[in-house]
C-alpha cells in the first residue's frame, strides 16, 4: 500500500472547507492545525494541506488568532526545550561534582581505616588504583613540541602559506595535521553577492518573507 493511501484518511480528516471550518470549536481548530503540521512534516506541504490551512485562515477572526496563538505556542515550547536542555546540563554538572566529592570522602575513610574495601548489603566500596594521568603545574613551561595550536585563517592565506615553503616542509606540515575543517564565511559571501560580485556555488536569496505575529 502506498504511503499516500495509508495517510490519506488522516490528512483528509484535517482538510475542512471554510463552511465546515466555521463550525469547529477553537480546540478543534488547534488540534487540526497540529495535525496539519505533522502531516506537512511527513508528506511535505501538499496542495491538500495548503487548502486545509487556507480554510482555517479564511474562517472567523478568532480562528485566525488561534493560528497565531498556535505558532507562538510552538515557539514558546521550542524556547522552553532549549532552557530545559541548559537546566539539565547544569543538573548533570551538579550531580557529577557531588558524586566526585562523596567519592573523595569515602576514599579518605578507607585510608583512615587502613582497608581497601568496605562491604554493604548490596554494594561494596573499593579502593582502586587509577591509570597514570598528567597534572599540569604550569602550561607555559611545557615545551612547544608537546603543544598544538589552532589557527583560523582565510583558505587562500593558508594555501599561500603552504606554497611559500619547500616541498619537504609542506609535506611534513600536511602529515602532522590532526584536524582540518573548512568553513564558509557566510557574511563575506553575502557582502560580495550584495555588491553584485558573483560567488560560484552560492546565491543571494531575496524577496523571502517570514510570518510576524503582532
Amino acid at each position: 500500500m502506498r504511503s499516500d493511501e495509508h495517510n490519506g484518511g488522516e490528512t483528509a480528516s484535517a482538510v475542512a472547507p471554510p463552511e465546515i471550518c466555521t463550525g469547529l470549536t477553537l480546540f478543534q481548530i488547534e488540534e487540526g492545525i497540529a495535525l496539519l503540521a505533522e502531516s506537512a512534516e511527513e508528506e511535505g506541504l501538499t496542495p491538500e494541506i495548503e487548502r486545509a490551512l487556507a480554510a482555517y485562515l479564511e474562517g472567523a477572526l478568532e480562528k485566525r488568532d488561534r493560528v497565531a496563538e498556535f505558532i507562538l505556542y510552538c515557539d514558546g515550547m521550542a524556547a522552553l526545550a532549549k532552557s530545559e536542555v541548559q537546566r539539565f546540563q547544569a543538573r548533570q554538572k551538579h550531580f557529577e561534582s557531588t558524586a566526585e566529592r562523596v567519592r573523595g570522602m569515602a576514599l579518605r575513610v578507607l585510608e583512615y581505616l587502613g582497608v581497601t574495601k568496605l562491604e554493604g548489603r548490596t554494594h561494596t566500596l573499593k579502593k582502586r588504583k587509577c591509570p597514570a594521568s598528567v597534572a599540569l603545574r604550569d602550561e607555559i613551561e611545557v615545551p612547544a613540541e608537546y603543544k598544538r595550536v589552532a589557527v583560523v585563517l582565510p583558505l587562500p592565506c593558508w594555501e599561500k602559506l603552504l606554497a611559500s615553503v619547500p616541498d619537504e616542509i609542506r609535506k611534513q606540515v600536511r602529515a602532522r595535521i590532526v584536524k582540518q575543517e573548512t568553513t564558509i564565511n557566510l557574511a563575506a559571501v553575502k557582502d560580495a553577492l550584495s555588491q553584485e560580485t558573483p560567488v560560484p556555488g552560492a546565491d543571494l536569496l531575496r524577496n523571502r518573507f517570514t510570518l510576524q505575529i503582532g
